[in-house]
């Protein structure tokens, strides 16, 4: 069986999937793209903590949106998870800037922002019964909504802005000018050019359709359909797999996987935001089948593998468990995945993979019959098991549900773990022989 194992782990198959993985970690696009979103991890917890305390203020006081209580309240979550395109398309080019060495960080940062405006919601006006003409945004795109064109917009606007730069389309100033001053000379004419671009192929499509369509929508709705066939219950499968699969490869699955689908996670979870808001329904999307890799310990779901490997007479699994046990109940699992290891181990690969498709098979048995409840806040940080469910659904059955797939999960683990224990004994046995003699 381990020849067979072996022999696998090393077909061309599982060297291709390395290949793409390596490639894809080592992209300055996807890195951009997860550094983009951790730019903005800090606006997503203030928005979060502010949705649970206005569901909290809704379960006991019963606010509802249009409650003047309630709208005081949830007024930070409009200008944080509400705008979050808009802080997106400046994050993510300011550090996609940084890495193809565009001096103006700052000012890339900036122009992405006004061109994702002018692509998104340029200003309308509106006139009131009173005569009066009023200039407004329509922010129903700059939030998760927007999200595909602040990532397209961010990453080109730059890329047009480092072409600029390069053929020297710059305002030249003497060297004694200070750097901060140069640099913001230096992106007029990238920044303008980025204006014209932009705002002259959103013009063009509005005038095109009549209005029907803008720049924005046509963006959003060309790179989501794709995705859309890819996020269904069978697509999550195969996403599920890639992410374990880079994991085996010593690459961090989520900076492969999750950076593909983030916008449509995020968007998922504030569409559910929004209906909790207004008493709607929450709405089942298959990308919430993601969550079952860290049920119960991080990546893979690991801390049955932890617990079983505390009382294992092998000394180095011992170790490990029990340097991983307490990081894996916060559901940090990097000890765990590099220590016992799961990185190129086909003997663990097996139930890594296996325990996350049968979570995800309970999980969606769970949402489709109501055992379970669906999730509206958006949690992009670490929190201990059982705890991170609670807090996305709002719900003690998550928490239940998490409880009962700790024996199930284990079970998974449970033969594989005994197959490699075996090899590490005899290995920890031959070496003491050897120093023996």
């Amino acid at each position: 069986m381990n020849n067979k194992l072996e022999q696998f782990a090393n077909s061309a198959f599982m060297k291709k999937i390395q290949q793409v993985s390596v490639k894809l970690s080592k992209s300055p696009a996807f890195g951009t793209i997860s550094q983009g979103m951790g730019g903005t991890m800090g606006l997503i917890m203030i928005g979060a903590v502010v949705q649970i305390i206005c569901a909290v203020g809704g379960l006991v006081f019963g606010w509802k949106a249009g409650h003047p209580i309630y709208d005081v309240l949830y007024m930070p979550y409009e200008l944080t998870m509400g705008l979050l395109g808009l802080f997106m398309s400046f994050t993510l080019a300011y550090n996609y800037a940084k890495r193809l060495g565009v001096k103006a960080t700052i000012q890339s940062g900036f122009t992405s922002m006004v061109c994702f405006i002018l692509v998104c919601s340029p200003l309308m006006s509106t006139t009131t019964e009173a005569g009066a003409t009023i200039r407004s945004l329509n922010v129903s795109a700059l939030g998760a909504n927007g999200i595909f064109c602040a990532i397209l917009i961010g990453l080109l606007s730059v890329r047009i802005t480092k072409y600029a730069v390069d053929h020297n389309w710059i305002i030249r100033m003497p060297d004694v000018v200070p750097e901060g001053i140069l640099n913001s000379f230096n992106s007029i004419i990238p920044s303008g050019l980025n204006i014209i671009v932009w705002y002259g192929l959103a013009v063009a499509i509005s005038n095109f359709t009549n209005g029907a369509m803008t720049l924005g929508t046509l963006i959003t709705t060309t790179i989501a359909t794709p995705l859309s066939y890819l996020v269904s219950p069978l697509g999550m499968i195969v996403i599920v797999m890639v992410f374990c699969l880079s994991w085996f490869f010593g690459i961090h699955g989520g900076s492969v996987v999750f950076t593909a689908i983030m916008p449509i996670y995020i968007a998922a979870y504030a569409t559910n935001a929004e209906a909790a808001a207004a008493g709607q329904p929450l709405v089942f999307n298959p990308i919430f089948l993601y969550g079952c890799l860290t049920v119960i310990g991080g990546s893979g779901n690991t801390l049955p593998l932890c617990i079983m490997g505390l009382k294992s007479k092998s000394k180095q699994i011992s170790a490990v468990a029990k340097a991983s046990l307490v990081p894996g109940l916060f559901n940090i699992n990097e000890p765990a995945i590099f220590g016992f290891p799961i990185m190129y181990n086909p003997v663990l690969l097996i139930p890594f993979v296996l325990n996350s498709l049968v979570v995800m098979l309970f999980m969606y048995i769970g949402y489709s019959f109501n055992l379970m409840a669906l999730p509206q806040v958006l949690i992009m940080t670490t929190l201990p098991v059982g705890i991170q469910q609670l807090m996305a659904s709002l719900d003690w059955r998550n928490v239940i549900f998490c409880a009962l797939m700790l024996p199930i999960v284990y079970l998974v683990y449970f033969p594989f773990f005994k197959i490699y224990e075996k090899q590490c004994i005899a290995k920890e046995e031959a070496e003491a022989a050897e120093l023996g003699e």
